[in-house]
């Protein structure tokens, strides 16, 4: 089963929201979010680990006290020994955290807006820019690719190593070497494009979403500590 967590970004209560972060997370994180210029950014980050913490506990029964999050060499996080793999991902209102307990996986969104996709020519394969230039909705088909080559990226989990025009999506899969993602598509609104690339092709059931709102996962944080989140 793959679940996808979502929430969506509000600018109410900033200032009891972030002093309430500045609480409950530890030292290292604090510091991480504290970087961004733009609150949209920092709490942004916030929520995401907000989301893989209250899905870890309500998908897996893992105490929060219990997350330990460790670093790869390419800098992406994973729970130290356990199978269940996560990834995170926002684009404007929108945050989500995908998991699954089966392989790699990887979540993209992305806000549907106007780009000049002659500017990302060489980051498609023929066919995909031929698809997106004879389509009727060409932004809305860019981001489509976008987020489907994103996702596999970061299921397959080696950052920058991979290019993205080396990423051809055929039939709503993508192969790497020897290992193949499969894509699902997962509808959140008219103005987005979001793709979950697992390892496993669920044949009998789809991904199963859950929308949190933002009083519920601030209410989350007001009762849990996350000191070991980093």
């Amino acid at each position: 089963m793959t679940h996808l967590l979502c929430t969506s970004l509000t600018p109410i209560d900033n200032e009891i929201f972030f002093a309430q972060a500045r609480e409950k997370f530890s030292e290292e994180f604090v510091l991480k979010y504290s970087k961004y210029k733009r609150w949209q950014d920092a709490k942004s980050t916030i929520l995401g680990r907000l989301l893989l913490a209250y899905g870890l506990q309500k998908f897996y029964n893992i105490n929060v006290d219990d997350i330990a999050i460790e670093y790869s060499k390419d800098k992406r996080p994973f729970l130290e020994n356990s199978e269940v793999q996560f990834n995170i991902s926002h684009s404007n209102d929108f945050i989500v955290c995908a998991f699954t307990s089966h392989g790699g996986i990887g979540v993209d969104v992305e806000k549907i807006s106007n780009v000049d996709i002659n500017d990302f020519r060489l980051q498609f394969s023929k066919s995909e820019y031929d698809n997106m230039v004879g389509s009727l909705h060409v932004q809305e088909k860019f981001f489509e690719f976008w987020t489907q080559k994103e996702a596999v990226l970061k299921a397959y989990g080696t950052g920058l190593n991979v290019a993205l025009d080396s990423i051809e999506i055929i039939d709503g899969s993508s192969t790497i070497g020897e290992e193949v993602f499969y894509l699902e598509e997962i509808d959140l609104t008219a103005e987005y494009k979001c793709h979950i690339a697992t390892q496993h092709l669920n044949e009998f059931s789809s991904t199963e979403i859950t929308h949190v709102s933002p009083e519920k996962i601030a209410d989350f944080m007001g009762f849990n500590f996350f000191k070991t989140i980093r």
